[in-house]
């Protein structure tokens, strides 16, 4: 049974399926097809080819939309199928497809397609073309609108077959021609990058042995004395010498052909080749005529090339041996020479030049003469001078001081002369110079000996008479508000050091000594005033101020020296005596400077004495301390206590602080607040602290190897300490003692942090990348950035100790506890405050929030054997047990 589709006026819309497998694409189809108000329709959608078959025989449809490519059946077979079945083979089929070859069109026709329309499609061209199919239908009979399409499919089919061979064999001529085409481009394309003759055979060779019809090739030219070269040979086949076209006779092999390579007339050699079958087609040979053409002019070009090239370079040689002659004399002469055109551009500059002026020849040429000769007092002297060549004819001299690029001054005398062609028309400006700054320069240095050490370069005891004396009107003119300090400066082991070494070695650390002295007094008036000894005339507001700066100066002196990989200490000792209390003269200052040096080496332990002993009381209990604690490490004085930090319920310890003591064999335990400021200015505070990072990570590893519970611990860091080293310097003493990083806390002061922000936060983060804890210390005693602060990688805050001491008596302490606190925990820090010492601060800290407590109400910081014990319990003792 047909079914046919004359549509009834009843029916309110067509029936189209939709077979589309993209979701997406399918609904824009549904969505084109239903909203076109010339042709409405239904539209149902089958997500591939068998979908679609089922439910057209569910329910026939006026006309199906299919895609070609799809799973499990594609668009070919489902148009098949509905031709095939006879109750829906008068349905039409519309298929959709990217592909338009020309096999895509026959299998589309062959399936029994009704139209055909490639992807993208035009939303407009759809509706048409859908429109006139449907429209089409309900003309008249249903069968006419089929039968004219098949007719037409056959038509356009029986066309297509007919001239689908000459298509593919046009193709293929086509392709022949497009691939001798391109042979002969690329051939030509490395012909002209080819110089020489065999650089051209080889380029040529190595792209026509591509040729599938040649099997080898081979290039060859005639010798001066007629034998045949061989250029280049590729693949197997020609032998250029056993040929017969060597001869001028012709070849009876048809694989063979030998072409010649002319240049009009001329024979310039042969291009053999030897086809791959049993012989050349004629295409072929037409090929290799062509490729013979390239290859005879490239030769030829090849040939003029090599003849100009030696022309050129045996006239560039000539041209080249007489400019040496003359860029010889000018570039040795020493006299300076400097030539410009008329306009002022330099043209000619010579060694000379570039050795007094300070410009390199390739910097200077180009540029105007008055650009690169600056006079020192007056810049436009030479372009003043230029500008009035042409009216004197006569030389001109110029004579001063001229400023190189680097700021030097030269002495310089100049000769300028016009250089005129045959019109007497000016064609170059010759300058001649003369350097004298050598002889300035001996005026200079005649001036340096008469002023200055030879063996330090410090100023000699004659420069400083002379600085003394403007110091001395400058304490005059400040009514007393400022001191003069004249510093003598011995060392004791140099007399040792020059018996044992000779005087080489005695010279050597005397100019390391004098260097160190430079850098340390470098806003102060140095001198070498004798043998071995320095002197230094500097300004403070008061002797304390002059202590400090002798404290440095035997600081800076006083650290090692090295000579031929020995180490050496020079001992030095510092005298002082100050302007006017200890005299007005130089020499009486120098008196009881020299007289304060005795004593200074004279006394135990003691490196530097004022003149007056009342004046230098203070200053020598202060150097006799520092001096002690350099030793302390080496007599192993110092020694760490830990004092617990306590969960603000008071029931555990949850971790320490480990605090550096210095029991002195004189004085007993010295407090922290007299040496630790002492080790900061001296710059032992580095030393120290390495140790003590040290000695808490291995004393943690030892509780733990004994199977103590132990707890992190925190470590105070200097900020001398907190530098680039310090991620070292932590990294090797976890790797020395074996140590987690978790149980390590470093705490940097608030103040040290906030000095370089930025700094701070890259090493906090190379620290907390480690696994570090880290925590601020003394928070609130400094000038907190709070931007930076949120950005700082650390654990916890350290509520100072100063407001917690008067926390329940002062309302202001309370309120900035309350605030450290808050702002903590919101930046999901904890906070452990410092010197708690009664039950009324601790419960006020509890109400507070506080996370952490520390201080005398439940323990003081104790050795290490008595926090072992508290580990041991996991409670902390009562201050008073």
């Amino acid at each position: 049974m047909t079914t046919t589709h004359k549509r009834e006026n009843a029916r309110g819309s067509y029936e189209i399926l939709v077979a589309e497998d993209s979701p997406t694409q399918a609904e824009h189809l549904a969505r084109v097809l239903a909203h076109d108000p010339d042709c409405p329709a239904r539209v149902r959608v089958a997500a591939d080819g068998e979908a679609a078959l089922q439910m057209a025989r569910d329910m026939a449809p006026d006309l199906v939309v299919s895609d070609i490519a799809m799973p499990r059946m594609d668009g070919y077979a489902l148009c098949r199928a509905l031709k095939d079945d006879a109750g829906l083979a008068a349905v039409p089929v519309l298929l959709l497809t990217r592909l338009t070859t020309l096999q895509d069109i026959v299998r589309s026709l062959e399936a029994g397609a009704d139209g055909f329309l490639p992807k993208p499609y035009d939303a407009d061209q759809l509706r048409d073309r859908v429109r006139r199919i449907l429209q089409g239908r309900d003309a008249g009979d249903p069968a006419r609108p089929l039968e004219v399409m098949a007719d037409e499919r056959r038509r356009i089919y029986e066309l297509l077959v007919a001239t689908h061979e000459d298509t593919q064999r046009l193709n293929t001529d086509l392709a022949r021609m497009v691939d001798s085409l391109a042979l002969l481009g690329r051939i030509a394309s490395a012909l002209n990058e080819a110089a020489g003759e065999t650089d051209v055979a080889r380029a040529a060779l190595d792209h026509l042995i591509r040729l599938p019809a040649l099997a080898g090739a081979a290039i060859s030219t005639a010798a001066p004395d007629g034998a045949v070269r061989v250029l280049a040979q590729r693949g197997e086949g020609p032998v250029p010498s056993a040929c017969a076209c060597a001869d001028g006779r012709a070849g009876d092999d048809p694989a063979q052909l030998c072409l010649p390579l002319l240049a009009g007339t001329r024979r310039l050699g042969e291009l053999h080749a030897r086809a791959r079958h049993d012989a050349f087609s004629n295409e072929d040979r037409a090929l290799l005529a062509g490729v013979a053409q390239q290859i005879a002019l490239a030769l030829e070009r090849a040939r003029l090339y090599t003849r100009a090239e030696a022309l050129v370079v045996e006239r560039t040689n000539a041209l080249r041996s007489e400019r040496n002659r003359l860029s010889a004399i000018v570039e040795t002469a020493g006299t300076l020479v400097l030539m410009t055109d008329p306009e002022g551009r330099i043209v000619t500059f010579n060694r000379a030049c570039e050795e007094s002026l300070g410009w390199r020849a390739a910097q200077a040429m180009g540029r105007h003469y008055w650009e690169v000769v600056r006079g020192a007092a007056d810049p436009e002297v030479v372009r003043r001078m230029f500008a009035g060549l042409a009216e004197d004819p006569q030389p001109q001299r110029l004579q001063g001081e001229w400023v190189t690029p680097d700021g030097r001054t030269r002495s310089i005398v100049w000769t300028h002369t016009l250089l005129r062609r045959e019109d007497g028309s000016v064609e170059f400006v010759l300058g001649t110079g003369i350097d004298v700054t050598a002889l300035r320069g001996a005026e200079q240095r005649l001036h340096y000996a008469s002023n200055y050490d030879a063996v330090t370069g410090l100023p000699n005891r004659d420069l400083l008479r002379d600085r003394l004396r403007q110091l001395k009107a400058q304490v005059q003119a400040q009514a007393g508000r400022r001191v003069l300090g004249f510093m003598l400066v011995r060392f004791g082991r140099m007399a040792l050091i020059r018996e044992a070494l000779g005087p080489g070695a005695e010279q050597a650390l005397l100019q390391e000594a004098a260097a160190r002295l430079r850098a340390v007094g470098s806003q102060d008036m140095a001198a070498s005033i004798s043998e071995g000894a320095f002197a230094l005339a500097l300004l403070r507001t008061d002797a304390d101020e002059l202590a400090a700066s002798a404290r440095r100066v035997l600081a800076a002196l006083g650290q090692p020296y090295r000579y031929q990989h020995d180490e050496f200490h020079l001992d030095p000792s510092v005298g002082i005596a100050i302007y006017p209390n200890d005299g007005v003269a130089y020499d009486t200052l120098a008196r009881g400077a020299e007289t304060a040096l005795r004593q200074a080496a004279d006394g135990v332990g003691q490196r530097y004495a004022f003149y007056r002993p009342e004046l230098n009381r203070d200053a020598n209990e202060r150097f006799k301390l520092e001096n002690a604690l350099r030793r302390a490490l080496e007599r192993q004085e110092l020694e760490l206590h830990y004092q617990p930090q306590i969960a603000v319920d008071g029931k555990s310890i949850v971790s320490a602080e480990a605090l550096l003591r210095w029991r002195h064999p004189e004085r007993g335990l010295v407090p922290p607040s007299d040496f630790i400021p002492l080790a900061e200015e001296s710059g032992l505070i580095v030393e120290m602290g390495e140790w003590v990072l040290h000695k808490v990570c291995c004393q943690l590893q030892a509780w733990r190897r004994a199977g103590l519970p132990v707890v992190p611990v925190a470590v105070n860091l200097s900020a001398h300490q907190f530098d680039e080293r310090i991620v070292g310097t932590v990294r090797r003493v976890l790797d020395d003692c074996g140590l987690e990083p978790g149980l390590l806390e470093l705490e940097l002061t608030e103040s040290a942090s906030m000095a370089d922000a930025d700094k701070s936060i890259a090493l906090l983060a190379r620290l907390k990348g480690m696994g570090i804890r880290l925590a601020i210390d003394d928070f609130g005693t400094g000038y907190s950035n709070l931007n930076y602060l949120k950005r700082f990688p650390v654990d916890r805050l350290k509520l100072d100790r100063s407001f917690v001491r008067d926390l329940e008596t002062d309302a202001d302490d309370l309120a900035i506890a309350r605030a450290v606190v808050a702002m903590a925990h919101g930046l999901r820090l904890s906070v452990v405050a410092e010197g708690v010492e009664t039950a009324g601060q601790l419960a006020l800290l509890a109400d507070l929030g506080c996370d952490l407590v520390q201080g005398w109400l439940f323990s003081r910081a104790v050795p290490a054997d008595q926090f072992a014990q508290l580990l041991a319990t996991g409670r902390p003792l009562p201050a008073a047990a």
